[in-house]
């Protein structure tokens, strides 16, 4: 397999494809058109076809004679299609892989585990989209159905991202420190957060991150763990049309800014603050900052079934008490996912802020 340079037609048009070799023109040619429905473009030569342009399934192929080298080739096709899931050997040796267009979203059930992640051992990370650093924060994934990140940027700057959006049910992005710019569909200009403000990304909104400073940590929780990210070469952010309102699959854009969150107290000493995503989810998933001014304790009760109750230590320390799971010692950077059936006590050395999100699994 080559790539072909790009060619450009009459009518000025480029055209670029893949290069695709075979010994027997004739029978690779009928292959590509009468069993897969790819059409003919260009052919010639007319009195002895050596070398063919074809298209089909969104792609274009240049099928030409020479020394057989098979490819690997998959073709998105409808579920109703008599090629759906077949995988057929070409004359040539090449593999056509037929795949379903758009298979939909996968959403694994959960399989609750106690996870304690704690950064100080566990600080491995692996470059992911955009040159982020990713650590897991949930190994296994609850049986593949939620992810949970620390993504960081060490030096500040433009970052390498594109207008994208993501097929999930719910995605969070707290920022832990630093600062990082955004831009997300039908909300105006680009903003910046700041440490402790999140935003959460209802399913298939727009965005893109513009720039970040040094040393920035975000927070991401995604629900499925498997989704995809779609790259959006169509839309320009910020876009004309504002409309804060706007409602995707059922979920609210929230923007909750930490230098205007309001208070509550939950226990002596302990105090807590809505973000309003319980609210813009209707009820899917609850996202609370929890702050201890110095030594207190805050009780939760019994964990109901089908859901993800994640902690993590924004600052300082605490100790965490399961009636099921044992006893937890948590400092900063630390993580826990505490399950079902559950119920916990959290006591607080001194001042320190704990992430707690609650998200209720689909059955």
């Amino acid at each position: 397999m080559a790539l072909d340079p790009v060619l450009t037609d009459v009518q000025g048009i480029e055209r670029a494809g893949v290069v695709i070799l075979c010994n027997d023109f004739v029978a690779n040619l009928t292959f590509f058109t009468e069993t897969l429905g790819f059409r003919v473009e260009t052919i010639h030569p007319a009195d002895g076809p050596t070398h063919a342009s074809i298209v089909g399934h969104g792609c274009r192929f240049y099928l030409q004679v020479g020394a057989e080298v098979p490819v690997h080739i998959r073709l998105t096709v409808n579920q109703t299609s008599a090629l759906a899931g077949q995988q057929i050997k070409a004359p040539n040796g090449s593999l056509v892989e037929c795949v379903i267009a758009q298979p939909g979203m996968t959403i694994e059930p959960l399989v609750s585990s106690l996870v304690a992640n704690h950064e100080v051992t566990d600080g491995s990370s692996q470059v992911g989209r955009a040159g982020m650093l990713y650590r897991d924060l949930v190994p296994g994934r609850q049986g593949g159905s939620v992810i949970a990140s620390l993504i960081r940027i060490a030096e500040g700057g433009p970052v390498p991202d594109y207008v994208h959006f993501h097929e999930v049910l719910f995605q969070l992005i707290f920022c832990r420190s630093g600062w990082v710019r955004v831009v997300y569909e039908d909300q105006g200009e680009s903003f910046i957060l700041h440490a402790g403000d999140c935003v959460i990304q209802p399913p298939t909104i727009r965005h893109r991150v513009l720039e970040s400073g040094d040393n920035l940590e975000v927070i991401e929780i995604g629900y499925p763990a498997e989704h995809l990210t779609n790259a959006d070469p169509t839309t320009t952010l910020p876009n004309a049309q504002v409309d804060p309102g706007r409602v995707w699959e059922g979920q609210s854009f929230i923007r909750h800014i930490a230098s205007d969150a309001k208070w509550q107290q939950l226990a002596s000493g302990v105090a807590s603050t809505d973000t309003g995503i319980f609210n813009a989810t209707q009820g899917l998933t609850d996202v609370q900052v929890i702050k201890a001014d110095s030594k207190s304790t805050w009780q939760q009760t019994t964990i109901q079934p089908l859901t993800f109750e994640f902690l993590f230590v924004l600052d300082g320390d605490a100790h965490v008490s399961t009636s099921r799971e044992g006893e937890h010692s948590l400092v900063n950077g630390s993580s826990l996912v505490i399950p079902p059936g559950n119920s916990y006590t959290v006591n607080h050395v001194s001042e320190s802020q704990i992430l707690k999100l609650s998200l209720h699994a689909v059955k």
